[in-house]
């Protein structure tokens, strides 16, 4: 009998098909296995990477940091993670040969972005309350710019102010010039009259010097009036580009108590012209003071011929010459050289006053440090090793302007985690939030340029109010006339005057910084009721009278918050 094998090829063919089938599921399913294992794999070593995160940036500032040498480095940790993964995959049989990271980002890249982002994530979380809208931000920042605008105003006008009393310190050279002139040529006259040759010749002598120094006194005038021209003329383009950035109403103001400068050079310009005509007006006398002196040596010589001749007696009589009228030649020369009237009155009648508000003014620009820090405090001798921060990696100019609420949240979080010279926490580096203004080396740097950066923007606030309080211009304007006198140069008067309120500012200042420096606090928009500088104490600062300790306000700001603002403008 034929035996046929069709069916078993047939059954084996499907054997085949259903078994390379079966295979190829559990393959694929192995595969997808392995690959989701690999996933897992990786993402555990990735966070067991990252659980070797910093624990005193946690614990201190609450950010998530990954401290490492090199990106070879991280790849080798993580590749050590992953190993035992590799070793024990069972029925997947995986195998690492090796690892490369594609992107390991700084907390400095991109202008520091990624810290910005840490720390916004970190603040979702909310803990802080009472955050001003963007609005109220927006509002705040403008107060801010313009309180900088009027400080910056302000202090160009008061060099300005520094530089017209040098200008009327130049007149009053000349006007005492003039009055010496004066006094010379009358004793010069007496000595005629009692027929003194020899002391009218030294009197003269004196004269002639005093007007030598005419021409000399008159140039220095003209170089100090032409450099304040054109000091003020650079001031106004400058107040005119600032003018956007200062509300109407404070512009006006400003305006008002600055038109006195403009008017003290018109003014000026008129007295100019009188003044530096003088050595021509000078030149002739001289001339003529040098003919009465020769006329005068001429009539000696023919009186001294006539008593050697033994003719006549002393008194001119007999036969010798006329002495009255050989006198009166020389008078009459005399008079022609009669030095001009000191007529170009000076402004500046109390120069101690204006003197001590200029040196006032001086000690609070470089001796801030001592005279705002609290008696019996000490300031942190911290050095900061800048080489081994994360920012001497930093890159700068890639990342996004933050948004006002990004920047308030800044502030917030810095004001919260990092210290400052009123924190009782002890660190190494003590003044972290100064640091972070200043950037400095040394504590002591970046206290001293917070400080400074503090008293610049409390000036610019301080300033505001007294162009709002017309009590203060007032008074202002009253000490004024006290240095420049009742009469004389009243847009000079204008000019000591907002110089007089812009120390005052500054003054008040330093009594606010002493008081935020002892922990207290002050308000950000100055009033009346909160003031605590009079034009009084003022002027007794530099003394042992003007320690002024203000009152602390339950609605002020401290320290701390006013750091805070210092960032929110640095932001911008």
């Amino acid at each position: 009998m034929r035996k046929r094998g069709h069916i078993t090829v047939f059954l084996s063919m499907v054997l085949i098909c259903v078994f390379s089938l079966l295979c190829g599921l559990i393959e694929s399913a192995r595969t997808a296995g392995a690959r989701y294992y690999l996933r897992l794999a990786a993402d555990s070593a990735t966070d067991s990477l990252f659980s070797r995160y910093h624990k005193d940036a946690w614990e201190s500032y609450r950010l998530f940091l990954l401290e490492y040498e090199n990106e070879g480095e991280a790849e080798t940790v993580w590749q050590e993670f992953l190993t035992p993964y590799m070793e024990y995959s069972g029925w997947y049989a995986l195998d690492a040969e090796r690892a490369k990271i594609l992107q390991l980002l700084s907390i400095t890249d991109q202008d520091g972005e990624h810290l910005k982002q840490e720390i916004a994530d970190y603040m979702k979380y909310g803990f802080f309350e009472d955050f001003p809208d963007e609005s109220q931000g927006l509002a705040l920042l403008e107060n801010l710019k313009e309180a900088s605008a009027v400080k910056d105003m302000a202090q160009a006008f008061n060099s300005r102010t520094r530089e017209a009393v040098r200008l009327e310190q130049a007149i009053q050279d000349i006007n005492d010039s003039l009055k010496s002139q004066k006094k010379s040529w009358q004793n010069a006259n007496n000595k005629l009259e009692t027929r003194d040759g020899s002391g009218f010749r030294k009197e003269a002598s004196k004269l002639l010097q005093e007007m030598n120094r005419i021409p000399g006194l008159v140039k220095v005038y003209e170089k100090r009036a032409e450099e304040l021209k054109q000091a003020l003329e650079r001031t106004y383009d400058t107040m005119v580009i600032s003018k956007e950035e200062i509300s109407p109403e404070v512009f006006q103001t400003l305006k008002e108590d600055t038109s006195c400068y403009a008017a003290y050079v018109e003014q000026d310009g008129e007295r100019r012209k009188e003044i530096t005509a003088i050595p021509e007006r000078i030149e002739p006398l001289k001339q003529a003071l040098k003919q009465a002196v020769e006329c005068s040596l001429e009539v000696e010589e023919i009186i001294s011929e006539w008593k050697e001749s033994g003719e006549g007696d002393e008194d001119g009589s007999g036969d010798g010459p006329d002495l009255d009228a050989l006198w009166s030649s020389v008078t009459e020369i005399w008079k022609a050289a009669t030095p001009p009237e000191a007529l170009y009155s000076s402004g500046v009648k109390d120069s101690e006053k204006q003197k001590l508000l200029e040196k006032l003014e001086d000690l609070i620009q470089t001796g801030l440090l001592a005279l705002v820090l609290p008696e019996g405090s000490r300031i942190s001798s911290g050095v900061l090793a800048g080489g081994e921060f994360p920012s001497a990696l930093y890159e700068e100019g890639r990342g996004q302007a933050p948004g006002i609420v990004d920047r308030i949240l800044f502030g917030a979080y810095s004001g919260h985690f990092l210290t400052s010279f009123v924190s009782e926490e002890e660190k190494e580096v003590t003044y972290e939030l100064e640091y972070l203004l200043s950037g400095k080396d040394t504590d002591e740097e970046n206290l001293k340029q917070a400080v400074g950066q503090l008293l610049l923007l409390r000036e610019g606030l301080n300033l505001l109010h007294i162009l709002s309080d017309s009590e203060k211009r007032e008074e202002a304007k009253a000490l004024a006339a006290v240095i420049t006198g009742a009469l004389g140069a009243a847009p000079l008067a204008g000019v000591v005057a907002f110089f007089i309120m812009s120390v005052w500012a500054l003054g008040e200042s330093v009594v606010d910084i002493r008081m935020l420096l002892k922990g207290k606090k002050t308000v950000l928009i100055k009033s009346k009721d909160t003031w605590n500088l009079s034009l009084s104490a003022l002027l007794e600062m530099e003394g042992e009278k003007g320690n002024v300790q203000g009152g602390e306000k339950e609605n002020g700001i401290d320290y701390t918050g006013y750091l805070k603002l210092l960032l929110f403008m640095e932001q911008t």
